[in-house]
């Protein structure tokens, strides 16, 4: 970094002279790439310096809480772009950056979304050893999803999961595995248990609250889990409000998890009839952007229940 910035100061002092266009053609490969001229090259001096010096500072990039730019160029990263035959340098925001705010911005309504506070203590290396042998392609797809997921991630492996069964068959465990991994990697996420999710609305709107920051929150964060779907009591206000969030997850591709006892033609069905109009639309959505996962085995949780008789 040091050597690009005495470069920049020669630059601006007039003493770059030194500094060929075969060496920008080497350092940027966009100029050959876009067929920049020689001649656009010469009068660019300092403008191609000044990219090369903020190009080194974010190939070190460690986040941007620890961004090396100074005044208003941190959280910014210049991108050059061809424009009749040169190429203007312009900025934009850097993906540290995003990131950034995305995960301030979960942070900030975690508690209002009833957020579940990750207990570490579920992992994939103690998960039922009984259950990742009976599943191995989902525990691969689920280890691939939490290593591997990124926010602006468009691949087929960015799909969310419906892990559907009995209870204690696993399926809070695995989900949670996946965003404590996932929360370990910076990546923004969220995990809500349903039953929470509609006490929160109930209660903002009690409270005469803003329901508007709890939805997008909801609706936008990368990656959403909701623990327990459907296994709550809904009426037709909350469950609007749950359609909204997964359709808008839906169409912008944002992968969400879902643990429940129903299978997907099950939820929200009483008495063998959806409980409104939205349940239909909700479920498609549901299975149209999830992988299904259908878990089976005995409760773990009664194998060490004890007696005193």
């Amino acid at each position: 970094m040091q050597h690009i910035q005495q470069l920049f100061s020669k630059a601006l002092q007039g003493h770059d002279k030194g500094y060929d266009t075969a060496y920008f053609r080497n350092r940027i490969p966009e100029l050959n790439q876009f067929s920049v001229s020689d001649a656009f090259i010469e009068r660019s001096r300092a403008a191609l310096l000044e990219y090369l010096r903020q190009a080194e500072i974010c190939s070190g990039c460690q986040g941007f809480h620890a961004c090396g730019k100074q005044g208003d160029m941190q959280g910014f990263t210049q991108v050059l772009e061809p424009y009749k035959g040169q190429l203007n340098v312009s900025v934009q925001r850097c993906r540290p950056y995003v990131d950034y705010l995305a995960k301030k911005r979960v942070d900030r309504y975690a508690s209002l979304a009833g957020m579940i506070e990750l207990d570490e203590s579920f992992q994939f290396e103690n998960y039922p050893q009984e259950q990742s042998k009976k599943y191995p392609k989902l525990m691969r797809y689920a280890m691939e999803f939490a290593m591997g997921f990124q926010p602006d991630d468009k691949t087929p492996t960015s799909n969310g999961v419906y892990l559907f069964g009995p209870p204690g068959v696993g399926k809070t465990h695995l989900m949670l595995a996946v965003f404590n991994r996932l929360r370990e990697r910076g990546v923004p996420c969220l995990v809500v248990r349903s039953d929470s999710l509609f006490d929160r609305m109930r209660h903002l709107i009690a409270d005469s609250q803003d329901l508007e920051p709890f939805l997008d929150t909801l609706s936008t964060v990368p990656v959403l889990g909701i623990d327990e779907f459907a296994q709550e009591r809904a009426n037709d206000f909350t469950l609007e409000k749950l359609f909204r969030i997964v359709n808008h997850r839906f169409h912008a591709n944002l992968p969400t998890w879902f643990t429940s006892n129903y299978a997907p033609p099950d939820a929200y069905r009483r008495r063998g009839e959806d409980v409104n109009d939205s349940v239909y639309p909700l479920r498609s959505r549901i299975m149209k952007m999830c992988m299904m996962a259908h878990l089976e085995g005995p409760d773990a949780r009664q194998r060490h229940l004890r007696s005193l008789t």
